[in-house]
């Protein structure tokens, strides 16, 4: 073997002796399309970054799917060493047993500042003052709007409905029928997804359910939205009858689709897909914060996920993923992984960043989801609710917002959504003692 061939062979068994010699976690995660190869940048840059850790990503399908894939493992060997959860897992997760409290590594490392990262975001993975899980990919509800329809009818561009009744005067003069009478645009929408319902209770200061929206550490016994619901539904009842809205279902892409286009003129989307929706509509696109009934803004919910770290017995894989999610929530990692997604950084120095500075300048219409989160007033309403059985009190709500905007009477809507969610409840607890 000549020394060429020898000094390459040399070289490979060094590079699998120095990757073999890493600390090997495995990741799980539930990004997919642009959010899928941003993330796996992230990971790849810190694979390269240190010699210590490697992470292994694995995609596991949607939210749900994932989590379905974890109760699975959760407890044993084959369990990921960190996974990403959506918001509504959080009650799952922290009561699982499978997790290690993010707080406990907080606390052992001195090289990390809690303070740099968003109170508001924070606030949402507590439980009894306690932080589970590491917020990461982070949205909010926000109200879009075609600033050029504004233009077009009369309507300050730049002053968007603050209230209920203010979307239904806005939509009353942006409504656009043809010389047939018929609708070709629309004032508003809302996507049939009960995040927005969660989103304009907490705006209403409205819990979702009792035991201190789940807070404090007891399983919910029964909803606690009786008193706004019937507001909220009966209002968007009355905007789909009045023919000022139309309901595109579930399907988020119809609504946004229908908005680029100049088929819906304001509609409640995440702030997570505003990036997509500036560059997919040919017309000034304008932001606000979401309505509520007083016009007096209380604060938003977050959406989006978290990363968990798992307790597996193996405190150099605990502390490997904790370097990751350090990493992770890192200022320069979050100012990139915003600019390339829509989610806004967990990281308040971000902001500061070039990379993030340049996001703002070119699509200032992200300044409304920061300022939003600012102006959100930190209780228990905003917090969002815990609660084992969220996905099937979703479906129910879901459910409920197609029949309201079908005809269905919001009051009676609302009662019925509430006695369904409480029989949900109920079983659940005596399922879970």
């Amino acid at each position: 073997m000549n020394l060429r061939k020898l000094a390459v062979l040399s070289l490979g068994i060094m590079m699998s002796i120095s990757a073999y010699s890493k600390e090997n976690i495995i990741f799980w995660h539930a990004m997919s399309g642009e959010s899928q190869q941003a993330l796996e940048k992230i990971v790849n840059d810190y694979n390269k970054s240190q010699n210590d850790v490697h992470v292994d990503a694995i995609f596991q399908g949607s939210y749900e799917e994932s989590i379905v894939k974890f109760k699975a493992v959760a407890g044993t060997k084959e369990a990921p060493n960190l996974v990403q959860m959506n918001d509504i897992s959080t009650s799952f997760m922290y009561k699982s047993g499978a997790i290690i409290p993010m707080n406990d590594f907080i606390e052992k490392d001195t090289t990390f500042n809690i303070g740099k990262l968003d109170d508001v975001l924070l606030n949402y993975y507590k439980i009894n003052g306690k932080l589970y899980s590491m917020p990461f990919n982070s949205s909010t509800a926000i109200l879009v709007y075609n600033k050029d329809a504004f233009k077009e009818v009369g309507l300050d561009p730049e002053k968007a409905p603050k209230s209920y009744k203010e979307i239904e005067e806005y939509s009353k003069k942006l409504v656009k029928k043809n010389s047939n009478g018929i609708v070709d645009r629309y004032g508003f929408s809302i996507i049939s997804y009960a995040w927005f319902i969660e989103q304009l209770l907490a705006n209403d200061n409205s819990l979702y359910v009792d035991q201190e929206n789940g807070r404090n550490g007891n399983n919910p016994t029964k909803v606690a939205y009786e008193n706004q619901l019937p507001t909220i539904l009966n209002w968007i009842q009355n905007m789909n009858k009045e023919k000022l809205a139309i309901n595109y279902g579930r399907d988020w892409d119809a609504t946004r689709s229908a908005f680029s286009s100049g088929k819906v003129a304001m509609f409640l989307d995440s702030s997570a897909g505003l990036t997509a929706l500036i560059q997919n509509s040919n017309f000034e696109v304008g932001t606000a914060f979401i309505p509520n009934e007083s016009g007096v803004f209380n604060g938003s919910v977050i959406g989006g996920g978290s990363l968990w770290i798992t307790n597996s017995n193996n405190e150099a894989k605990e502390k490997a993923a904790w370097d990751f999610v350090k990493y992770a929530v890192s200022k320069d990692v979050q100012a990139v992984w915003s600019s390339n997604t829509g989610y806004f950084p967990v990281n308040t120095e971000s902001y500061e960043t070039p990379t993030m500075k340049e996001t703002m300048t070119k699509m200032p219409q992200f300044k409304i989801v920061v300022d939003e989160l600012k102006a959100t007033n930190k209780n228990t309403a905003t917090q969002g609710a815990i609660l084992g059985v969220f996905p099937d009190v979703r479906e129910k709500m879901v459910e409920t917002m197609e029949a309201v905007s079908e005809g269905k009477d919001g009051t009676k809507a609302s009662q019925d959504v509430a006695k369904a969610s409480n029989k949900i409840i109920t079983r659940y607890n005596r399922i879970n003692k």
